[in-house]
């Protein structure tokens, strides 16, 4: 029962934790920019979403059969290795074993190109328009995204 209430607990937290750095990311894009932005929940998402993709390119692996070696079932045994480790070896290894902290290192650059491009692309032509116009266009990249 314990095991249970603490970890909807620990649930808890994640979510609060999530929820807090988006309202975090909301409140001073609107305070320094002014525009209200609805687009930022997907653009968090999509940020998310390029960080798993990131982690699952580094631990792709190929699989070899050995001829030589059986599994305990007498079928040849198969060989896992992941390509980046095939690729870099000790490096490889490393990048593998420390794969969630660099899908992150690696997502924070391409985000804040992502940004950018949306900022300087679309959303700078709403700086002095109303609310109204800002919502609507931040809405609409949200559903693009």
């Amino acid at each position: 029962m314990f095991e249970v209430i603490f970890l909807q607990f620990l649930n808890g937290l994640d979510k609060g934790g999530a929820y807090a750095l988006i309202a975090l990311g909301l409140t001073p894009v609107f305070g320094t920019l002014g525009v209200v932005n609805f687009a930022h929940g997907a653009l968090f998402m999509l940020g998310a979403f390029c960080a798993v993709m990131v982690r699952q390119f580094l631990t792709l692996e190929t699989v070899t059969v050995d001829p030589e070696q059986l599994s305990p079932q007498g079928s040849p045994l198969e060989i896992r290795e992941p390509l980046v480790q095939a690729w870099f070896s000790d490096f490889g290894a490393v990048l593998v074993n420390y794969s969630v902290p660099v899908s992150l290192i690696v997502t924070i650059p391409l985000m804040l190109l992502v940004g950018i491009a949306l900022e300087r692309g679309i959303i700078k032509h709403f700086y002095k328009r109303p609310h109204a116009e800002q919502i609507l266009v931040t809405f609409g990249l949200a559903i693009v995204a």
